[in-house]
């Protein structure tokens, strides 16, 4: 229903604002922007935001976006198949940089959008995607750690969002998989840490 804003508890969450504040950028998908409409900044006192990056295949974030309004403020990069140089340059007047990335599927490449960030100075990517692109990062295979926050609250549901979409893997031979795991206790909540097998 998208009323699940605040699962975990708050000394989960500070502790992912600290991992914001450790990141080069912050990247999320436009269905978080057009569902959420998130700031996407670290809220911790004396903490340094991470340039925001958007994957927009279509480009079709709002101009009205939270992450638009504050492009002055804190980098915004939008990545977009997009080629439509006047709605390109609306995002460019607000302060945004529009990044040209080539089409893999139905998304962007991945791969290639990892490349032009390292070539902006973006060395470490947090995604705080949803299930679309997290499937589509797992599958490029540009995730190299995972953390999983679980609270003890269970809501179901046949319609309930699950962290990674798409079509999935139909072998368990092929899922991916992670190793190294280590175990942090925030509150009531969890956050389970693995790297990339």
């Amino acid at each position: 229903t998208g009323k699940s804003k605040w699962i975990t508890g708050a000394a989960a969450r500070a502790a992912v604002h600290q991992t914001r504040h450790e990141m080069a950028g912050i990247m999320v998908g436009v269905n978080t922007i057009l569902q959420d409409d998130p700031q996407l900044t670290c809220r911790i006192e004396g903490g340094r935001n991470p340039s925001r990056i958007i994957c927009d295949t279509h480009l079709r974030t709002p101009l009205s976006a939270q992450v638009v309004a504050t492009a002055r403020k804190i980098p915004t990069y939008l990545a977009t198949c997009c080629r439509d140089q006047s709605r390109i340059k609306r995002f460019e007047i607000m302060g945004c940089k529009v990044l040209a990335v080539p089409p893999a599927g139905e998304h962007l490449d991945l791969q290639v959008l990892m490349v032009q960030l390292g070539q902006e100075g973006i060395d470490s990517i947090l995604l705080e995607g949803g299930g679309t692109l997290n499937f589509s990062a797992l599958k490029s295979g540009i995730v190299n750690q995972l953390q999983v926050y679980l609270a003890p609250k269970i809501f179901g549901g046949t319609a309930a969002k699950t962290p990674v979409e798409g079509p999935g893997v139909e072998d368990p031979a092929e899922a991916f998989q992670f190793t190294d795991r280590k175990i942090k206790v925030f509150g009531e909540d969890i956050c389970l840490e693995y790297v990339k097998r």
